[in-house]
């Protein structure tokens, strides 16, 4: 026979359907459970081999992600799945309760006897199992094995009950806190039979919680947590030991663990032999360990670049084919395709695990995301009405909400409202037609709702109501049509004067949507005296377009001085494009007008806008961009494009007319269009930085011709950010000119190194490389070394043993009298000394070398020589080296980093590749 809710073939006298958890009536047999089809034609297939039945597709077995990544599974695991996902299901759902329950008391009660608190832990949670065995004995009878009780199912679980790390953590306290008793000789006997706070033995506490008759009463054991937690006494010792033992068990989560373990894993075992061996039921393998490694290759190719997205989506459904442990590959999958949550939670359902990834889902939403931290309210979302939300970005955290609303109200929204509303960030969800006590809101424009069945579903009966969200898919048709009934359906009972039908139409035609029904609705609830409904409406209507609920909830917040009038302010002057489209410019204008007096900068934009189109008034280039100026002044900043595209246009206009002049009047035509095209540029105009790029370079060079260096590298300047090599060039080659008042050799430097790290080719490199040699050369030595004490005074001037300016005096006075005046230098001529015995107190200056203004380059190793006839140098092993002939300039006591540093500069600025030429 078949199940008459989802369609699944039962065995024989079922009592229930495994697959959707439906009652079966009694008596029913396969022929009225599935009522024949109409004799159809049919179409030849094979005979079944004599002997033998055609094997029927097991519901569950195929599934599609995405449309197009089949998952084709085994059919003994699609088998299991049938039998096991309530089984799953229910055991998920009971672990996270008792995880909640006892963590609960936890907080109510400090622990004082951990022995019996395990005992009666373990209690609790074989209580609320006990309903699961149950359903266990039910469906080995419903297969004809009707010799297996529930007791005797507890009884083969003795062994894994007592390897549970809630068992075990029984023992070891017992042990622990007799040891500590024995040593501080509180028990007159240390091999006593039973704990003194408990008042049983350990054994007692397993086979009193098992064998008694505990499973067959409907005592309340939580009550039972609450008492074994308080009123022993014991010294005051032994307390201490006792709580800080206590500390570190957590016996939540040791509570889920027994169950999930016992009652899901173990259970199935004991279940699964007899039918595998007396019901011909085939036996499930996993290859999970395989799985499991082929999920992390696919993964870590995947983030090498190896393979796309599609073959690691292919990859890992077919992981779900063979695996034992699907949850980390639902993980993955959900990871790498979030719009594929329907699916794999859909997939999930099937063998009951659906609750254990939403479990996990929002555990990394809230935990490792942060998404209830981190979520971004828009500015409109009233901070004087109170409504607690659920922020929830992604289809995934969608459903893990709803799935957890099903099936843990208790924990999600308490016991008093099972009503919870659920603020959603831009993204497309799937809302499946089983959601009910929802209210989902919209926070961003980009919300798109794609809904199970919307026409066969009573939303409204199910208490799920929608707010500003837009449609997809066949809800979009269907939102569209329900609007406007329920809108003309308002607007004829409001004409009759019947405010009770005219309401709620309005209401679900706001929701769909509609403004103008969300300001009626709002009207009606206000007249009704339901003030904090009416304000809601205001605010509905106010984001989906309506002036008037906009400009409303302004001017009451206004007048309560609270800063969030500012949003609505905003959202009143965005519902004038309403009278735009409706081709009431004359209105449109005094609404833009009337805000603008405001300060809004919304109202300024548009009447920009309508001032640069030409709508209900003059055209006015200049007005419209004072408008749009003001409107960014006040914060408004979609105003920056149009300020962007107006500079662009206008600076196009220059260029055009500057084509047309020549001489003086060209050159000015031509920086009024520069000027504006720098406007463009800060408003990221596309097309203003080539623009930039070009006339920068070209307005560069002019100033230049005609001296004015200053104006010239500004211009280059610009054109060199906005990306020109060229003008990068020309700006180093006129810092590189001894004779320009641009002249700057460090910054020369600088700019050819940019321009060797921004070339293309290795050939280009080499060519800028020689260039700034060449132009080096040019430059006097005098020059070269006034540009070298600049850049160390720049970049040097915290150095230890390097002295220039200022600084020379005292080793310099050491320096003259070890080597100096033997070389015949003035010390007058000296700009830079070098300290190569790195002294910080005496001694400074007494070796290392000299540099005079004119270029000389004095050691203490007695070498005299201009620098330019010196060429390139080396710092190697504490020596400075001529690269040229090898000579050692200077010996160093010590590697410090200032010397390198210095030794680059100079290489840098004074010495040429060549010396002599």
């Amino acid at each position: 026979m078949f199940c008459m809710k989802c369609g699944t073939k039962l065995p024989d006298h079922a009592k229930f359907c495994f697959n959707c958890g439906a009652k079966v009536p009694e008596g029913l047999g396969e022929e009225e459970a599935a009522p024949a089809a109409p004799e159809e034609p049919a179409m030849e297939t094979p005979a079944p081999a004599p002997g033998e039945e055609p094997l029927l597709d097991i519901p569950g077995s195929h599934f599609t992600v995405l449309g197009k990544y089949p998952v084709d599974l085994p059919r003994a695991t699609a088998l299991y799945n049938q039998l096991w996902a309530p089984f799953n299901r229910e055991g998920t759902r009971i672990a996270v309760l008792a995880r909640h329950e006892i963590d609960r008391h936890l907080k109510e009660h400090a622990v004082e006897n951990p022995v019996e608190f395990s005992a009666q832990v373990l209690k609790y949670c074989m209580t609320v199992c006990n309903p699961l065995f149950e359903q266990a004995v039910d469906l080995l009878i419903d297969h004809h094995i009707d010799y297996v009780t529930k007791q005797d199912l507890w009884d083969r679980l003795d062994d894994s009950i007592a390897s549970t790390a809630l068992v075990k953590a029984m023992l070891e306290d017992r042990a622990a806190i007799e040891a500590y008793e024995k040593d501080l000789a509180v028990e007159k006997m240390a091999d006593k039979a039973s704990w003194r706070g408990g008042g049983f033995g350990i054994t007692g506490a397993i086979t009193g919680t098992i064998k008694a008759s505990l499973m067959n009463t409907a005592q309340d054991a939580l009550s039972s947590l609450g008492r074994s937690v308080t009123g022993q006494s014991y010294s005051r010792r032994l307390e201490d030991f006792i709580r800080e033992r206590s500390a570190k068990r957590d016996y939540p989560a040791m509570a889920y663990d027994f169950i999930n373990t016992v009652c899901l894993v173990d259970l199935f075992a004991e279940i699964n032999k007899p039918l595998v061996a007396e019901c011909d039921f085939p036996r499930v393998s996993f290859e999970t360990d395989k799985a499991a490694s082929r999920c992390q290759n696919l993964l870590a190719r995947l983030a090498d670049g190896k393979i796309g997205k599609a073959e690691a989506m292919s990859g890992l459904c077919s992981c779900l084919e063979v695996t034992g442990d699907t949850l980390p590959v639902y993980q993955a999958l959900l990871a790498l395709e979030p719009s594929a949550a329907s699916d794999v939670f859909g997939i999930a359902a099937a063998e009951g695990a659906e609750l254990r990834l939403a479990q996990s889902v929002w555990a990394r939403c809230v935990s490792a995301r942060n998404i209830p931290a981190d979520f971004r309210y828009p500015d409109w979302k009233p901070s004087f009405l109170r409504r607690r939300m659920y922020p929830v970005c992604g289809p995934a955290m969608l459903l893990a909400l709803l799935i957890k609303l099903r099936d843990l109200p208790q924990i999600v929204c308490g016991k008093e409202n099972p009503h919870v509303d659920i603020a959603l960030a831009a993204g497309t969800y799937w809302i499946p037609a089983e959601a009910r006590d929802v209210d989902f809101w919209g926070m961003d424009e980009q919300v798109v709702l794609d809904l199970d069945h919307p026409e066969a579903t009573a939303w409204d009966a199910q208490h799920v109501h929608f707010h500003l969200v837009k449609f997809t898919g066949a809800a979009e048709a269907w939102a569209q049509d329900t609007q406007g009934q329920s809108l003309r359906q308002g607007q004829a009972a409001l004409l009759a004067g019947d405010s009770e039908r005219a309401l709620p139409a309005f209401r679900l035609a706001a929701e769909l949507g509609s403004a103008e029904a969300a300001w009626q609705a709002g009207r009606l609830q206000a007249a009704a005296g339901q003030k904090e409904d009416a304000q809601w409406s205001l605010v509905e209507a106010a984001v989906l377009g309506k002036r008037e609920a906009g400009w409303a909830l302004y001017q009451t917040l206004k007048a309560n001085k609270n800063e969030q009038c500012a949003a609505y302010r905003r959202l009143a002057a965005e519902g004038g494009k309403e009278l735009e489209a409706q081709g009431k410019y004359a209105e449109a204008l005094d609404w833009y007008k009337k805000l603008a007096a405001e300060g809004e900068g919304a109202a300024y934009f548009h009447l920009g806008q309508m001032i640069e189109q030409g709508r209900g008034v003059k055209v006015n280039k200049a007005m419209a961009a004072a408008c749009y100026d003001k409107a960014q002044s006040c914060g408004y900043e979609a105003a920056g494009p149009a300020i962007g595209a107006l500079a662009f246009a206008a600076g196009q206009q220059w260029e055009a007319k500057a084509a047309a002049e020549t001489g003086a009047q060209a050159l000015a035509d031509v920086q009024q269009a520069w000027q504006n095209y720098q406007r463009a540029l800060e408003e990221n105009h596309p097309g203003a930085a080539e623009k930039i790029r070009v006339l920068g370079l070209l307005l560069g060079r002019a100033m230049e011709a005609q001296g004015e260096d200053e104006e010239a590298m500004d211009y280059y300047r610009a054109a060199m950010e906005a990306g020109s090599q060229d003008a990068l060039l020309q700006a180093a080659r006129l810092c590189a000119d001894a004779h320009r008042a641009a002249f700057d050799l460090a910054g020369a430097c600088r700019l050819y190194r940019q321009a060797v790290k921004a070339a293309e080719t290795v050939e280009t490199q080499a060519a800028i490389r020689a260039e700034w040699e060449s132009r080096k050369a040019r430059v006097p030595l005098e020059n070269r070394i006034d540009g070298l004490v600049a850049a160390m005074e720049d970049q040097m001037a915290k150095a230890n043993f390097y002295y220039f300016g200022e600084k020379l005096s005292m080793p310099l006075e050491t320096a003259m009298k070890a080597y100096g005046r033997r070389a015949g230098v003035n010390p007058g001529d000296v700009v830079l000394l070098c300290d190569s015995t790195h002294s910080l107190f005496w001694g400074q200056g007494e070796e290392g070398f000299l540099i005079t203004g004119d270029g000389r380059f004095i050691t203490s190793l007695g070498i005299r020589v201009s620098l330019d006839e010196l060429g390139p140098v080396k710092y190697c092993e504490e020596e400075l080296v001529a690269i040229a002939t090898g000579t050692v300039l200077a010996r160093f006591k010590g590697e410090q980093e200032e010397d390198q540093k210095f030794f680059r500069l100079l290489n840098d600025l004074v010495l040429l590749p060549q010396p002599g030429k």
